[in-house]
């Protein structure tokens, strides 16, 4: 069988960590309050993350009606299908299982079984003539008189309740009737322990059944599907298809994932409720944790929810089953299980591709030319050598090595000194002209940029992608600043400083152009005054064009010691009014009319933009030429960090704390960010905007559409530059992104910053 439970996993992870991450420079003890900063230190002690394994019906059962699930002590799971009973087989996190009928006991296969259910921590059936059990050697073995029965439960001392929908038998272990009735339409019966209750649902009333006492009706309602006392037994929740109520106050609670509720249980004194739309949980806040979609579940029609085996939760539904694992984990275990991940999917030629294809499953990843890999690859290459600082692991040094050498040579295969390509492939299209009439209008309208494929300096059968951008400048000089400043051999240092020098020495000589291949200027690499001032003031791309190309010239002043760069900057800042560009208040920004290109840039915010600014935030603060700018620079980054905080984005609450030395960076709602994400990064559909438990906030210029994010598990994934408030997506697991630069970047950063600590084991 493939690896069937997760901890699996970590294991392999904790021998990497063994093996190669032994804290070397880690800059905060685990039991520290504070960093040598002064900032607040997150204890990464294990917290319980939640994944899932999937089990899909096979093409024999396609048409069976799934009806009942049971666990017992020994972590056996069997389901009841009006084709028999059938047990989950090789399923594990990335490779979903199927089922196979369940022969553990050929009797049992004869029998023409009705209900099944967990009594005592072992598995009871039921059919037309008998109730049993193959556990106390096979002992209990009730006949109860009911030809039609389908329902029952388990009481005190092996009594039990069973019912055909309309008789229903209180029996005990030797099959003696000590109470009889008639409820017509029973369709639920539940036992609660503390009491010596069983609460006996219809669709139209809730009965208690108490032994020796008869029975008493405590609800009269329609459309009820399910009810049961929980906690000490003071109160029963009633389940109905308009949502769920109380009996201490009989309100409906309509505001919930999903109101068709199939099922309810207690497990582990948490609230579980099916439903017709997944399945979701009352958190001690009046929350939900809601579980829907692939990333979860076979399908969404939730029949019932269990306790399964090592505290897991078992959700059937029509397709399948849904085992929904809480493994104990830290913040370390999660990014080892990332940095594999990482290695075996998203690496081309060194490059950390953002979006691989899973062409015939999670096994078969393909990676393709993406038009960012200098953005995407910078993110997961900085990740790798604040790893090395922290933990002195040497794969993380060779890997950040193998990326800055792909980064590399995106500059060598032009052939012209301080251009840089987009992207480069191995026998590939050529196309040396296809920048045609209108080429510059159809890339602003649809984003893509324009797909010049140009043949290879180095090697003849190699190309690469031209119309180079600024997002693309960004990703280069986030990756070559961090590099010198981690760095510590001078060889490597020297190469990287290289390809700054050069960089920005193009940048300069051609008047703050970027000057593709064909000698025009590419469609984004323009920061001249001419451009850059041309937008409205509320335009984003005149604050962000200023605020990077600033950044740019400190780092390159501070690295090379060349006043042309600061010289540069400075007539920037005090002639064209860059400096108050980049420090204009971010509420400036807004929709312009002004002129079509103002137009499409700005009808709404522009996520990716602020992947630009942060990335470039450090090199602005920390590299300013005076400490008057400094200051002043610190500011603006407040600004824009203070219109983000809803975001909850880990990388940006890291990037503003190490910017700018702030005490306050919303720590606690990095370390949620680090928590809720997935362990599953493929591109499963989600659904949310059915939702009666979120509030809504009206269209609005920032794309923002509810007051807070749910947890990331429930939400669509996007990488940093995405509108993370987006509650639906379409997709249907054949793609994934990449840790390497969602989780994984701002995680060492945090680890280096000392803002987060080594594991507490």
């Amino acid at each position: 069988m493939k690896t069937i439970h997760f901890r699996l996993f970590v294991l392999s992870f904790f021998v990497l960590v063994l093996y190669g991450c032994h804290e070397k420079n880690d800059s905060v003890r685990a039991d520290e309050q504070f960093n040598q900063s002064g900032q607040p230190v997150y204890r990464d002690v294990p917290f319980a993350q939640d994944y899932s394994v999937r089990y899909y019906l096979p093409e024999q059962f396609r048409n069976a009606t799934i009806k009942a699930v049971s666990s017992n002590r020994d972590g056996q799971i069997r389901v009841l299908s009006d084709q028999g009973i059938i047990v989950p087989d090789n399923g594990s996190l990335f490779y979903p299982g199927q089922f196979v009928p369940d022969v553990s006991y050929a009797p049992v296969m004869a029998r023409k079984v009705s209900s099944i259910k967990t009594y005592r921590n072992q598995t009871f059936y039921l059919d037309d003539r008998q109730l049993f059990s193959n556990a106390w050697a096979g002992k209990i073995q009730i006949d109860h008189g009911l030809p039609g029965a389908f329902i029952f439960e388990g009481g005190k001392d092996f009594h039990f309740l069973i019912s055909d929908g309309e008789k229903i038998v209180y029996v005990d272990q030797a099959g003696n009737v000590l109470w009889s009735g008639s409820i017509r339409g029973i369709c639920d019966i539940r036992y609660h322990q503390g009491k010596n209750s069983f609460i006996v649902t219809t669709p139209d009333a809730v009965i208690e059944y108490i032994p020796g006492s008869g029975t008493k009706e405590l609800y009269q309602g329609s459309e009820i599907t399910c009810a049961m006392l929980f906690g000490n037994g003071a109160d029963v929740v009633v389940g109905t298809n308009a949502g769920y109520l109380f009996l201490s106050d009989q309100k409906l609670v309509e505001n919930v994932p999903c109101p068709q509720i199939t099922n309810v249980s207690e497990i582990n004194g948490k609230l579980w409720f099916a439903t017709a739309d997944g399945v979701f949980g009352l958190n001690e806040d009046g929350k939900y944790s809601y579980y829907a979609g692939e990333r979860w579940l076979p399908c969404n029609n939730a029949i019932a929810v269990e306790a399964g085996p090592d505290g897991s939760l078992l959700v059937l539904t029509k397709n399948g089953l849904g085992q929904i694992y809480f493994e104990m984990m830290t913040l370390e275990d999660k990014a080892m299980f990332y940095e594999k991940m990482v290695r075996q999917k998203n690496i081309r030629y060194g490059f950390n591709s953002s979006s691989g294809r899973l062409i015939h499953g999670y096994s078969s990843s393909q990676t393709a030319i993406q038009p960012s890999d200098n953005l995407w690859t910078s993110m997961y290459l900085v990740s790798q050598l604040f790893r090395y600082k922290v933990t002195g692991a040497q794969d993380a040094l060779e890997n950040a090595y193998e990326s800055f050498e792909a980064m590399e040579r995106l500059f060598t295969v032009t052939g012209v000194k301080g251009l840089f390509s987009r992207s480069i492939e191995r026998d590939y299209k050529v196309e040396d002209n296809v920048k045609t009439p209108g080429w510059q209008m159809r890339e602003y309208q649809s984003g893509s940029p324009a797909t010049m494929w140009i043949r290879a300096a180095d090697f003849p059968n190699w190309t690469w992608r031209a119309a180079v951008s600024s997002d693309q400048t960004v990703g280069q000089m986030f990756a070559l600043t961090s590099f010198l400043e981690l760095v510590d051999d001078q060889d490597w240092k020297n190469r990287a400083l290289s390809c700054l020098d050069n960089l920005m020495g193009y940048i300069v000589e051609n008047d703050l152009y970027i000057i593709d291949i064909d000698g025009e200027p590419t469609l984004w690499g323009k920061w001249n005054p001419d451009y850059v001032n041309a937008f409205p003031v509320n335009v984003g791309d005149r604050r962000l064009y200023s605020s990077n190309i600033i950044a740019f010239l400190q780092a390159a002043y501070k690295h090379t010691g060349k006043e042309k760069y600061r010289e540069k900057a400075m007539e920037l800042l005090d002639k064209y009014g860059y400096l108050e560009n980049l420090t204009r208040p971010i509420s400036v920004i807004s929709p312009s009319d002004a002129d079509e290109l103002s137009r499409i840039l700005s009808h709404e915010w522009n996520h990716s933009d602020d992947e630009m600014y942060f990335l470039a935030y450090h090199q602005l603060a920390n590299d300013a030429l005076t400490p008057e700018l400094k200051e002043k620079y610190i500011a603006s980054i407040k600004d824009h960090w203070e219109v983000e905080r809803p975001e909850r984005d880990a990388l940006w609450n890291l990037i503003y704390a190490m910017s700018t030395g702030a005490k306050e960076f919303d720590l606690d709602e990095s370390v949620w960010y680090f928590k809720t994400y997935p362990l599953d990064l493929r591109s499963w559909g989600m659904k949310n905007s059915h939702r009666k438990d979120i509030v809504r906030l009206p269209d609005n210029f920032r794309g923002q559409t509810m007051p807070e994010l749910l947890p990331l598990g429930e939400m669509p994934l996007f990488r940093h530059n995405g509108e993370i408030f987006h509650l639906d997506s379409h997709g249907d697991g054949s793609s994934m992104i990449s840790a390497g630069d969602v989780w994984l970047l701002p995680y060492w950063m945090g680890r280096y910053m000392g803002v987060i600590s080594a594991p507490v084991k």
